[in-house]
Order: structure tokens, then sequence, then C-alpha cells
């Protein structure tokens, strides 16, 4: 099984469809693992492939869920129906003589696909919910070394040792578990039923002032595109910004409170805000791309691929790999910053490609205000 990922804007899913379709020996379908494309209608914002895009390539777990439920024990999505889910579809597909290709920057899901449904209980927005308060509280004590020392405190002193620096997704599972059972994460053992899978793993990694020059590119498109179309819609719903998975999504959940705000005359919807919105998402979209390096650089399976050039060739170059004897993870150094790139994000603010085009501008604040 191939698995393809990498931080979020990279073209991931270009490169699996062109991996897809180079490979004339196979007949390749690809599975999704995105925790927002899963949902029905939400596909601006998502970054969902389009018919067009998908290259007559069979997709699965795309639009499969509503996006309105609301979050509890029966409608909430998360890694363990994504796993079942997941294991259906390429047991499908294999039953079928064909090749599967996941891709995502779900990384969670990933980690559960690959190596198995923890033992530890399911999270909970109760749980997670405090486990956030107590990360944050010990975060301003002494950042990461001080939430170190208070997960130690809770029982999950292995966990602790164990994760990289930085990787606070990690510890806020940490703390939820410890805090719910008082035990250490690392002694829940996972269930292994997709060891039948030989999964082979690459993590597509860029330039870090390239890939954020596509973040913030790809955040105007949405805005052109409709995002806050989609946003409209689930508020309309009865859905509050942050009530459910989708509603708290980068993206979504800061244009339907732009939104709301603008609903109840808190706020005014012009070129200066619609900018600062647009801004907002950016900023939250390279922050998330950060946090997946950091994720899959803990991950020993995953393959580093170079992806700054085009689809074509890290398709290539993915392939090539993929069908060696032996798959070898590693490679993570070539995301290491050198001082001039540390400086260069130092220095990084964005610029305007699309949106700098005031009819443009004046289209989308229009199109907003038709929904206040």
């Amino acid at each position: 099984m191939l698995v393809l990922t990498g931080p979020t804007a990279i073209g991931k899913s270009a490169a699996a469809v062109r991996a897809a379709t180079l490979d004339a020996s196979s007949t390749y379908e690809i599975v999704s693992c995105d925790s927002v494309q899963v949902y029905d209608g939400l596909d601006v914002g998502s970054g969902k492939v389009t018919m067009d895009e998908r290259g007559g390539v069979a997709h699965h777990l795309l639009s499969a869920r509503d996006p309105r439920a609301r979050d509890d024990a029966e409608n909430s999505y998360d890694a363990s129906r994504y796993y079942d889910d997941c294991v259906r579809a390429l047991d499908d597909i294999h039953a079928r003589g064909n090749r599967a290709i996941v891709v995502g920057g779900a990384g969670m899901y990933l980690k559960w696909l690959t190596d198995g449904k923890p033992g530890a209980p399911a999270s909970s927005a109760r749980g997670r919910a405090r486990a956030e308060r107590a990360v944050e509280e010990a975060r301003a004590r002494g950042g990461w070394t001080a939430a170190k020392e208070a997960l130690a405190t809770m029982g999950g002193g292995k966990t602790a040792a164990s994760l990289h620096e930085n990787d606070w997704y990690r510890m806020t599972r940490a703390y939820e578990i410890a805090l719910e059972t008082g035990r250490d994460p690392s002694d829940f053992e996972a269930s292994r039923p997709e060891t039948r899978f030989d999964f082979r793993c690459f993590f597509m990694s860029a330039p870090r002032v390239e890939l954020y020059r596509k973040i913030d590119a790809r955040v105007e498109g949405m805005m052109v595109d409709g995002i806050v179309d989609e946003a409209a819609w689930l508020l309309d719903s009865g859905l509050a910004p942050g009530e459910n998975i989708p509603a708290r999504s980068i993206g979504y959940r800061q244009a339907m409170e732009f939104l709301a705000d603008a609903r109840a005359g808190k706020r005014v919807v012009d070129e200066t805000s619609v900018l600062g919105l647009v801004n907002e998402i950016q900023m939250l979209n390279r922050a998330y791309a950060k946090r997946q390096f950091t994720w899959f650089r803990g991950e020993e399976r995953y393959a580093w691929v170079d992806a700054s050039g085009d689809s074509d060739d890290v398709a290539r170059r993915v392939l090539r790999e993929f069908e060696r004897d032996e798959h070898r993870g590693g490679g993570e150094e070539i995301a290491d910053l050198t001082k001039e790139e540390l400086n260069a994000l130092k220095r990084y603010r964005p610029k305007l490609v699309v949106l700098n085009d005031k009819a443009v501008l004046e289209r989308v604040v229009d199109k907003i205000r038709s929904h206040v």
C-alpha cells in the first residue's frame, strides 16, 4: 500500500493522481486521508480534488459524511472510524485486483492506519478540553520542559521522554490519556490487524518559504472560489463556530466567526476586514504545516522526498522507491532549515497574488456581504 502525505498545499493529491496514471502495469485507486474532505459539501475550504483533477482515477472517502451532524458518540468522525472505513476500502480495492494509494495529511488518522488502533480510551470533547487547559497552564509556566514534567507527574513519564520537542498535538493527547487513566499512553498496546498490508509511506517536503507562498496563494484562491459560501451554509444549518469537526477546522471556523460577527453587527464587511480574515487563515495554515513537519519527523516509517519539482517528477521518484524490495524510511534531514532559511522565515510576509486585483477583491467582498 502506497501512503503519500506531506504538509498542506504541497500538492499531495496531484502527485497521487499522477502516480496512479504513470504506472500502466496496475490499476490504482486513491483513498483520501483528510479530516475535512470526508465531509460532503465542504469542497473549497478543504482543497478537495475536483472531478476533473481526479483524472479518471477512482477516489474513496471523499464527501462521505454530513458536515452538519453534531459532535456526539454517534456522529463524531474520528481516527477510529476512519481506520474502519479505510481498511474496508483497502480490502475492497485489493479484492478487485487493484492497488491503493492512501493520500492526505491527517497525521493521527495515518498513525492509526499504519500502526493499528490504540488500546487507550478514545478521545472525547470533555477530555480533550481538559487536556488542552492543562497543557496551556504548563506551557505558560515554563514551555515544553514544564509540559513534559507535568506529564511525567501524571504517570506519563515514558511518553514525555519520547516526544519530539514542540509536538504539542501528541503532548495534548498524552495528557488526555494520563488524566483519564493515570497511566502512560505507551502502556496501551495497539491492535495490529493491518499487518496484512505492507505500508510504504512517503512524506513530501519542500523549502519552507516556497511552501508558505503556496499556502498563502491557496487561501486567496479559496476566498475567491467560495469558502465563505460553504461557511455560511454551515452557519445557516444551525451550527455555531467550533461546534463540530468541520466548524473547528482551519478556514471554516474563522469564516463562520467572521460571518456571525457581521450578522450581529459586531464587524464591518469591507476590503480591510476581508483581507484581515485572509491573513488570519493564511497564518493558521502556515502554523498547521509547521506542525505537520514536526509530527512526521516522529514517524520512522516515512521516506522523505523532495517535492519542489512538478507532480510528474515527484510521482516518478515515489513510484521508483515504492517498487524497491525493501522500504526504507528516513531522509527527514532534507527539511532541516539552514541559517539563511531561518532568517528568511523570520522576515516572511504574505504577498497578495490574486486579491491584489481590486476588482477581484470587490467581488469577494460583495459576495460575503450577501451572506450577512
